[in-house]
């Protein structure tokens, strides 16, 4: 892990952050747009430009803050950080709810799916009990032969 050691940087890193999370909540609003309008064409590339992000932003090394003694351009910098981390935290709390009604609607979606095709199912079985199976003949008891 990067020691960052001064304030420039560690805006820096955050600025990243930041730019990649509100990306991140757009790209969320979308895909919520697109569940609630039943539109799915488009649904697994805005999951994977979700998932970009989140990689990228695994990737942004968190900077380690520095002990006071080593951190000479930190103090200039505070407010701006500051700034920074809660705006991304503002974001990070916006995006939890929406998540959440994500997960309900594709929940509520799959149990839907699921439904329909037990029914296709149960369809498709008794329409094979109508199937005529047998190459007998049929016997009557009061036939005579």
């Amino acid at each position: 892990m990067k020691n960052v050691n001064t304030g420039k940087e560690i805006c820096s890193v955050l600025e990243k952050k930041l730019s990649l999370f509100k990306r991140y909540l757009s790209v969320t609003k979308k895909m919520e747009e697109t569940l609630k309008d039943k539109k799915e064409s488009n649904l697994g590339s805005l999951v994977s430009e979700r998932q970009d992000c989140i990689n990228k932003i695994d990737k942004i090394n968190t900077p380690t803050l520095p002990s006071p003694l080593e951190g000479e351009g930190l103090s200039e910098g505070e407010g701006l950080i500051n700034g920074y981390l809660k705006d991304i935290r503002n974001i990070m709390e916006a995006i939890a709810p929406i998540d959440r009604e994500i997960a309900v609607m594709v929940r509520e979606e799959g149990e839907s799916i699921k439904t329909e095709l037990l029914n296709m199912r149960n369809v498709r079985q008794a329409a094979q009990g109508y199937k005529n199976e047998g190459t007998y003949s049929p016997r009557f008891l009061d036939m005579k032969r």
